[in-house]
This record gives structure tokens, C-alpha cells and sequence, in this order.
């Protein structure tokens, strides 16, 4: 059974840490898969965009998308919005990683 079975069901439940779990069933109710997805944090969610903005510009071999120049404009875009909008906001390790992230994500865009 693959990742895009349509017989397959995804149930997320909260787990004693916070954490967000996620169990995967076929619908004939074996459980395929148990698995706890790591607590979203603004960190993580910054990690998470930079990840698509790189598969999106190519750089991320076994990814099973085309590069995508405006999709990860978009991206990029997004996540300077995000650095306008939490101005003030942020811990100053948060405030680093969104300006680094966004650094080297406009240099690998205009190479």
C-alpha cells in the first residue's frame, strides 16, 4: 500500500507532550503506522518553509517536484512577510534564524 492509497485514513490526536501524533490506518482498520510528528514551534514552522522553498529552487535532489521559480518566490515572500509582521516579536535566536533563512534563500534564488 503506498503514501497515496485512497484506502488509507490519517487520524492526529494530541499526545501527553503536546506533540502531534499521527497513526495511519487502511480503512480496513489495520493500524500501517504509529508516529509522532515533533511540536510546531515558530522555529520548525520557519525550518519547514526554508525546506520548501529549497525543493521548490532545486536544490533538494530527492524531492518529486519540478523547480518552481515562482513557488518559491512565494515562499520567500511568505516568509518576509512573517519577518514584518512578528518585528518585536520574536526571541532573538527566532529573529536570527528568519534573517539567515531568508538570506540564503535570496542568494540561491538570484543565482
Amino acid at each position: 500500500m503506498s503514501a497515496d492509497d485512497p484506502h488509507r485514513d490519517r487520524v492526529f490526536t494530541t499526545g501527553p507532550d503536546g506533540g502531534t501524533e499521527v497513526r495511519e490506518s487502511a480503512s480496513d482498520g489495520a493500524d500501517l503506522t504509529d508516529r509522532a510528528l515533533r511540536a510546531m514551534t515558530f522555529s520548525t514552522h520557519i525550518v519547514s518553509l526554508n525546506a520548501m522553498a529549497l525543493m521548490h529552487l532545486g536544490h533538494i535532489e530527492d524531492a518529486e517536484v519540478s523547480p518552481d521559480r515562482e513557488a518559491a518566490r512565494h515562499v520567500i515572500d511568505t516568509l518576509s512577510m512573517l519577518r514584518e509582521k512578528t518585528q518585536g516579536n520574536l526571541t532573538p535566536d527566532e529573529g536570527r534564524l528568519l534573517d539567515s533563512v531568508l538570506y540564503d534563500l535570496r542568494m540561491k534564488f538570484v543565482a
